[in-house]
Order: structure tokens, then C-alpha cells, then sequence
């Protein structure tokens, strides 16, 4: 069965979200004018109990407050399902921008997992404003950002990456669940330093937990305390209460330090720990046939206790332990010692529960990653999962690939192989081809499209197959002043680390775009000559692109000495045509020597006389 156009998909949920609305709306506006009515009658029956006649105002005033804290708690809970249904129609709206390329406000871009060292996240635009992780990123929670950045950074395996296929296409069917999910997460601000504090409170050394003599002063010190307290009132001195005070501001100084210490690691995360209690909780619950689900699902529980019960009894004591914040806390804190109590609480949570902590929040942050990937499948059906093809040498067959961040009003596709027959050891593509012709945003296609396919998502091609491949990339280097380095020997850099893949005998697959800008047209030459034999000779795999027509020459075995055996090196262009005195191009891939290029009437047009 064909899936319904995604954009339709989401503005019927709109249209029932709206509904819900106003279903919603009309409820809120009755309980709160019954609110205003019992408010009216008590303070009625309030007077009258003051005007001398008590016996049945007395009761009316009793049951106008019983009923008004019911139709509280009632209208509390329209008002959660008024947000929720906000920000589910937020969500559906925002699919809907991204069907279009336009990304919503706020919106997490990835921007802090950007290493420009990294072999080819910089030069694919993989995070950051735009980026390939803005696009697919759905992650609510700061565990969810940081698993997908991981994905997206590192190659998986085949056989993981068939797990995580298989899952993405069991939940890209589970429209509600991911939305529901994306819903709990929305209004908290959870960032990657408030979850590191989160694992260093796990690890904090046990204080209370042990001194079982002073767990039970901790509790019948402060019930003497109020006990003093109570006395009071029946004529007993007061200094008593005091002294009982005052010796529990002197045994909490000792640990005022240590306790501090816990809130800081602590202070304001029971919101976004309750948001990861509901989120577990959706997991939970779901049915999976998928492997990597349903194993996923088995790690959220311990001693028989759901992980989503023990994470929201862990929400509970962090806003119990918030109370520090309030003004009365100090007098509080100094009659019933509320910090240690929190305090021991929260180690006695932590022993028994802490060590599974970081499993469950890896779960949540696997299910959110693959939520993004199932999205992402979702919102492009014409899309396809990579096929990884493990043969004893390399292979690729890209059929109608584009880039993923171009609308697809604006994509065009196109097809690629390299060893087609799979003969060939060691394979290189050099493509040539005037400025904006394509050739770099070709490069960037495969690139990105081979980090979607070894992260386990769907790629922006109808057919894609690949070898296993550990991809280099060498093509945005750039001056670097606080690193005091050129451009050459930046991109000099670039090209060792190709290098060095290829000495740790990893299956290399480079994309390098105009080898060498950044010195001499000479040295240039020379230097990408040798660069490229060097390549083929260590049987490495990739791609190419280029102005100079004199590496074209590669492809002949009579143009270089010692050729190596077996290897397979193929040229590509595109071009461009003028029309109408204008310079157009149709970004095609075609095989063969670029013939035209355009440099020299961009440089008329510009008023360039030449």
C-alpha cells in the first residue's frame, strides 16, 4: 500500500488538532467560570458564617472549597491537554516547513558536535545552521542530539546498520509515537552540560547512606524539634525550641558544602528528568517486532520496576530538593534537616538505581536517533535504504541520487558507479567541469549520502549500493589563525589523513575537490599527480574533482610509469551551455573530458576586459 503524501498526512492532523482545540477551549472556559462561581458562593457563606449564622454556611463553605479543589485539579488537567495539543499541532506544522526546506526557529542545529578535524563532517556540512543533523534532527532531549551526532560521525557496521534499518522502517509506521514523544520534550530545556552533571552525580561518594545511628537521629531529632515547638503554645519556655534550632543549624554545617555540591549537579532537572520519564514510559509501552527495537525496549526495566517509574521517582526527590530555593527554606531546613533528608534519599536512590541510569538514557537516546532516520524515511517516500555490499572489492551504484539539503523543486539527481563490473582493485572518478557546473555539489551528495548510509538512515537516491568504506574528505580547508596554518598546508593536513587511513589498512574512500588550491598552478599540477598515483597504488577508492585537465590523463595506462595491476580510473564531467547570452547548466553527470568552461565569461561579464 502506497503512503499518503506526507504533507497531507500532517495537515489532517492539524485540522483534528484544531478540533480538539476547540473542544478543549470551550472546557476551560466552563470550569473557570465554575471556578468563579464557588469563589462567590464561599466567600457568601464565609460572610455569613461571620454574620452569626454558621451551622449550614459553615457546610456551604466546607463543600464549595471540597468541589473548588476538584474542579481545580480537573482544570489542570484540560490546561496539560490544551499545551500538549499546542504542541502537537507546532510539531505537524513544523514537518510540514521542513517538506520545504524551511527550518523552524530554535530549532537545534547541531553547531557544538562540529569538529573541523574530523575526516569529513566539515566539508559535508553535518552539523550546524542547515546542517544534515538540522535537517533530521527530531531529538528532544540532549541524550537524543548526542547519540545522532555520534551516528552521523561514525560508520557503522553492516550488520548494525541492517538492525537500524529495520527499526527505522518498523517506527517511520509509528507517526503518533514519535510525535507524542517529540510532544514531552518541547517545553524543557535540557542541554548536553545538565546531562554530564546528571552522570557526575551518579558517581558522587555515599555520605548518609551508611550511618544507619544518625539516620535514625535525622528522624527523631526534628520530631523533639516541633514537639519543642508545640510547647509553646501550652506555656512552655520557648528557648527550648530555639536550642533544639540551633543545634540543627550546627549539625548541618558539616555538610552544607557537600550538599551544595549535590544541588548544583542537581538543581533544576526534575523537569527534564519527569520529560524523560514520560518519553520512557511511550517506549515502554509500544509494541515492537523489530530485533534492535525490542531489544531496546528489554533494557527499561530493573528488578522487575519499569525504568520510567524509577526515573519519575527520581524527578520527584530533585523537586523536593528544589525547595532550597524557597524563602522559608532555612527555617524548614534547620527543624526537620530537609536538605539531609533529600540527601539521603537521593543516595539511597542512587545505589540501588544509579547504575542502570546510563543504559536507559542511551536508549532513549538510540530511540530518538532512529526516530529521526524513520522521519526522515517518512517525509521522503521516493527515498531508498543503502544496500551495503559486502564484496572482497569495492563497489558503488548510485541510482537518481541528489543531495538531501536541496528542495526537491531545486534537486536534480543523478547516477554514479564505480567498478561496475567489480574486477577492478582500487577505482577512482576524476570529474571535471566548469565553475558552478556541479562538481562540488556532487561531491557533497555522495559524501552525504554515505553518512546517512553507514548511520543507518534512508539516502536521497532510488538505488544506492556500497561497499564498506571509511570516508575521507578533503574539500573546504581554509586559512586558520588561531592555528597559525595556510591553506596549503590545511588541506596538506586534509590529505595525510588520507593517508594515514590507507597505512591502518582501512578501506579508504576519499572525495577531494580541486587537490592543492591553495599553492602554485605548477606545484599544483605535480603534487595532485603524485598524490593520486600514490593513491591508486595503495588501492584506494574515490573521487575527484577538478579544473585541471591534465589529471584526466590517469585514466590512461601508457600516460604513467609503472601503472598498477588491476586498478580502474574513469573520467566524469559536467558542463555548460550558453543560451540567450547566458550561461546555464543542467548539473548532469556525463561521462568522459569537460571540454568547455566558463571562467573567462564570468570574468566579461563582470566588465573583466580581457
Amino acid at each position: 500500500m502506497e503512503q499518503q503524501n506526507p504533507e497531507t498526512i500532517y495537515k489532517e492532523r492539524i485540522k483534528h488538532i484544531d478540533e480538539q482545540l476547540k473542544d478543549l477551549k470551550k472546557k476551560d472556559t466552563v470550569m473557570g467560570i465554575l471556578k468563579l462561581v464557588l469563589i462567590i458562593i464561599g466567600l457568601l457563606a464565609l460572610f455569613r458564617v461571620f454574620s452569626n449564622i454558621p451551622p449550614l454556611s459553615l457546610g456551604i463553605f466546607g463543600l464549595s472549597l471540597i468541589v473548588f479543589v476538584i474542579i481545580t485539579i480537573m482544570h489542570e488537567t484540560i490546561l496539560r491537554k490544551i499545551k500538549f495539543q499546542k504542541n502537537m499541532k507546532t510539531i505537524n506544522e513544523n514537518e510540514i516547513k521542513m517538506l520545504y526546506h524551511e527550518f523552524p526557529e530554535n530549532s537545534f542545529n547541531g553547531e557544538e558536535f562540529n569538529n573541523p578535524d574530523h575526516n569529513y563532517t566539515s566539508d559535508l556540512d553535518i552539523f550546524g545552521e542547515k546542517s544534515v543533523f538540522h535537517y533530521i534532527s527530531r531529538a528532544v532531549t540532549a541524550v537524543g542530539r548526542k547519540w545522532l551526532a555520534k551516528w552521523l560521525k561514525t560508520q557503522a557496521e553492516s550488520d548494525e546498520i541492517k538492525k537500524r534499518q529495520e527499526a527505522v522502517k518498523e517506527l517511520a509506521g509509528k507517526l503518533d509515537l514519535r510525535q507524542t514523544i517529540a510532544c514531552h520534550g518541547m517545553l524543557i530545556d535540557d542541554t548536553s552540560q545538565k546531562l554530564e552533571f546528571l552522570y557526575t552525580l551518579l558517581k558522587e561518594p555515599i555520605t548518609l547512606l551508611n550511618r544507619k545511628f544518625f539516620f535514625i537521629f535525622m528522624h527523631v531529632w526534628p520530631i523533639i524539634t516541633m514537639a519543642a515547638g508545640i510547647l509553646i503554645f501550652f506555656k512552655v519556655s520557648w528557648i527550648y525550641f530555639v536550642g533544639f534550632v540551633v543545634s540543627q543549624v550546627i549539625i548541618n554545617k558539616p555538610f552544607l558544602k557537600h550538599v551544595s555540591h549535590i544541588y548544583s549537579l542537581t538543581s533544576r532537572s526534575g523537569k527534564i528528568l519527569k520529560a524523560y520519564s514520560l518519553i520512557i514510559a511511550e517506549i515502554e509501552k509500544e509494541n515492537y517486532t523489530g530485533g534492535k527495537l525490542v531489544h531496546l525496549k528489554k533494557q527499561l526495566s530493573v528488578n522487575d520496576k519499569n525504568a520510567s517509574a524509577c526515573i519519575g521517582k527520581l524527578s520527584s526527590l530533585l523537586a523536593y530538593f528544589d525547595a532550597r530555593n524557597g524563602s522559608l527554606h532555612g527555617l524548614i531546613n534547620n527543624m526537620v534537616f530537609w536538605d539531609l533528608h533529600c540527601l539521603y534519599r537521593l543516595e539511597k536512590w542512587i545505589k540501588k538505581t544509579g547504575p542502570y541510569v546510563p543504559q536507559w538514557f542511551d536508549v532513549i537516546g538510540e530511540f530518538e536517533s532512529l526516530s529521526g532516520f524513520a522521519n526522515l524515511h517518512f517525509n521522503n517516500p521516493g527515498w531508498s535504504m543503502p544496500e551495503i555490499i559486502c564484496e572482497d572489492r569495492f563497489q558503488m551504484d548510485a541510482v537518481e541520487m541528489g543531495h538531501p539539503l536541496i528542495p526537491q523543486k531545486d534537486r536534480v539527481c543523478n547516477e554514479f558507479e564505480l567498478n561496475p563490473t567489480g574486477k577492478a582493485n582500487g577505482n577512482m572518478a576524476i570529474v571535471t567541469g566548469p565553475n558552478m557546473a556541479g562538481k562540488s555539489t556532487f561531491l557533497r551528495a555522495i559524501g552525504v549520502n554515505i553518512a546517512l548510509a553507514f548511520a543507518g538512515a534512508p539516502v536521497c537516491a532510488s538505488r544506492f549500493k556500497t561497499s564498506p568504506l571509511k570516508l575521507f574528505s578533503s574539500m573546504q580547508s581554509s586559512d586558520s589563525l588561531d592555528k597559525h596554518l595556510s591553506l596549503f598546508y590545511a588541506e596538506l593536513q586534509r590529505l595525510k589523513m588520507i593517508l594515514d587511513g590507507i597505512s591502518r589498512e582501512e578501506r579508504v574512500f576519499f572525495l577531494v575537490d580541486e587537490m592543492l588550491k591553495g599553492t602554485n598552478a605548477t606545484d599544483r599540477q605535480k603534487g595532485a599527480i603524485a598524490m593520486l598515483k600514490q593513491l591508486m597504488k595503495h588501492r584506494a577508492n574515490g573521487i575527484v574533482a577538478t579544473h585541471d585537465l591534465k589529471l584526466t590523463e590517469l585514466e590512461s595506462p601508457e600516460k604513467w610509469e609503472n601503472y598498477p595491476t588491476g586498478i580502474m580510473i574513469a573520467n566524469y564531467h559536467f558542463d555548460g551551455y550558453i543560451e540567450d547570452d547566458k550561461l546555464l547548466f543542467d548539473y548532469k553527470l556525463k561521462k568522459g573530458i569537460c571540454q568547455s568552461f566558463n571562467a573567462l565569461i564570468l570574468m566579461k561579464k563582470m566588465g573583466i576586459e580581457l
